[in-house]
C-alpha cells in the first residue's frame, strides 16, 4: 500500500510549515533541506493524484479544483499568500525543487520586502509553479459559497494513517499537523450528511489492525463527545488524541501483536509498554501534544485505579483518556483478531456495562450505549486481499 501523502491538505500544510520556518528566521541548512524533501514528497503524490493541480485563496478560504477546503479556514498562509499577491496557484508535472525553493523565496520577498523600490522576482517562463492573482471571472463570490464539499474517501485516510505510522518508525515522531489534518477530514465525514455518521472501516487483512483500529477509535471518540455536547475544538483534540492512542505499538513486533497463541510473560511486558512508548513518542514531536500523549499513556489504566503502566501515585485519569477508553475497548473486541473472532455489538456492549465502574466510567458507558443507539456505525470496507486467517 502506498504510504505517500495523498490530500491536497497535506501538501498546503507542509508549504505552510517551510514558509513558516523562512519567515520566522533563515533556518540552519539542514532544516529548510528536511522541510523541503517533505514539501517535495507531498508535492509528488498530489500529482500523482492531480497531474495539473489549481488552488484559489480568498477571503481566508482555500479552494482546490472547484471545492472548497472547508478544514483549512483557521490555515494561517490562506490570508498571507493573498496579501503578497498569491491569490491563484498552478502546479504543473514537470515542478521541480529549484521551483519550489524559488516560489517560497519570492512569496516571502513579497510579505517581508514592502517597500515599493525593493526587487522581487517575478517567477515566470518554464517554472512548474505559477501564481497571481485572480481573474474578475474567478473572484466571484458566489462562485466559493456554492462550491461542494470535498469528497471523503477512507481508503485515503487508511493510507494517509499508514505514512503517519511509517514517519514514526522512521523518525520516532509524529507529524502533528498532518495528524490534525486526517482527524479533520474523518470529522467533515461524519458530518457529510443531516445527520452524523459514524464510518467504522472493517478489516479485512491482519496488518491493518493498527491502522483501522485508530480510525475507528478516533470516529467513535469524536462521536461520543459530540454526542456529550463538547464544544468542537475538544471534540477535534479528543479525536486526535484518539487517533494516535496506540502509537507506542509501533515499537512492538508484528509477531508479538498479532500472535494466536497465549503470550510469554515477557511478549505482555512488551505489550504493555507501548502505552509509555506512546507516550515518549508523542510528547518528543513537539508542542500541542500533551493530551495526545496523556491518553495514549492512560487508556489502559482502569477506572478503579488498577491496569497498566503501574503508577507511584494513585490518581484519576483524565477524562479524555476516559472517554477513549470505552471506544477503545468497544472497537477492539468488535474487531476479528487472530486469536479470536469479532464479538456483536449487543455482547459488547453488555460487556462494558459489566465492566462499568470498576475497569471503564460508568458515565461515559452508559453516554455510549445511548449513543450507538442514536447513530448505528456504518461500516466501510477497505479495498484489500482478503486475510487468509478469516478463511
Amino acid at each position: 500500500m502506498n504510504h505517500d501523502l495523498l490530500h491536497p491538505e497535506f501538501f498546503l500544510v507542509r508549504l505552510g510549515r517551510l514558509l513558516d520556518s523562512c519567515a520566522k528566521g533563515e533556518p540552519s541548512t539542514a532544516e529548510k533541506a528536511v522541510l523541503t524533501d517533505d514539501l517535495m514528497s507531498a508535492l509528488t503524490a498530489l500529482l500523482r493524484l492531480n497531474a495539473f493541480p489549481t488552488f484559489l485563496f480568498r477571503d481566508g478560504e482555500v479552494e482546490y479544483e472547484g471545492e472548497r477546503l472547508g478544514e483549512l479556514r483557521s490555515w494561517e498562509w490562506s490570508l498571507r499568500l493573498p496579501e503578497g499577491g498569491v491569490e491563484r496557484l498552478d502546479i504543473t508535472p514537470g515542478t521541480t525543487r529549484e521551483d519550489l525553493e524559488g516560489f517560497v523565496d519570492e512569496v516571502l520577498a513579497r510579505l517581508l520586502l514592502r517597500d515599493e523600490a525593493a526587487s522581487v522576482r517575478e517567477v515566470h517562463g518554464q517554472s512548474g509553479v505559477q501564481f497571481g492573482e485572480l481573474d474578475i471571472a474567478e473572484s466571484d463570490p458566489g462562485d466559493l459559497s456554492l462550491a461542494a464539499p470535498l469528497a471523503f474517501d477512507l481508503e485515503t485516510e487508511a493510507e494517509a494513517v499508514e505514512w503517519l505510522n511509517s514517519e514514526v518508525a522512521e523518525r520516532g515522531i509524529v507529524p502533528s499537523s498532518e495528524a490534525a489534518t486526517v482527524v479533520n477530514l474523518l470529522a467533515v465525514a461524519m458530518h457529510s450528511e443531516r445527520d452524523i455518521v459514524v464510518p467504522l472501516v472493517q478489516l479485512k487483512s491482519v496488518d491493518q489492525y493498527t491502522t483501522t483500529h485508530s480510525i475507528n477509535v478516533s470516529c467513535l471518540s469524536m462521536a461520543l463527545a459530540e454526542h456529550l455536547g463538547y464544544c468542537s475544538t475538544d471534540v477535534r483534540a479528543i479525536g486526535e488524541a484518539a487517533l494516535l492512542h496506540d502509537v507506542g505499538k509501533i515499537r512492538i513486533p508484528p509477531e508479538v501483536l498479532n500472535k494466536q497463541g497465549k503470550l510469554t510473560e515477557s511478549e505482555w511486558d512488551m505489550i504493555q509498554q507501548h502505552t509509555v512508548e506512546g507516550a515518549k513518542i508523542l510528547l518528543a514531536s513537539g508542542p500541542g501534544m500533551e493530551l495526545p500523549a496523556t491518553v495514549a499513556y492512560e487508556h489502559h489504566r482502569r477506572f478503579d485505579g488498577e491496569g497498566y503502566p503501574k503508577v507511584r501515585y494513585e490518581r484519576q485519569t483524565h477524562e479524555a483518556s476516559r472517554l477513549v477508553q470505552v471506544c477503545d475497548i468497544y472497537d477492539a473486541l468488535r474487531t476479528r483478531r487472530p486469536f479470536r473472532p469479532p464479538w456483536p455489538a449487543d455482547r459488547t456492549l453488555k460487556f462494558l456495562e459489566e465492566k462499568a465502574g470498576t475497569h471503564v466510567d460508568p458515565q461515559f458507558v452508559s453516554a455510549f450505549a445511548q449513543m450507538i443507539g442514536n447513530w448505528e456505525p456504518r461500516q466501510v470496507q477497505l479495498e484489500s486481499v482478503e486475510d487468509a486467517a478469516a478463511a
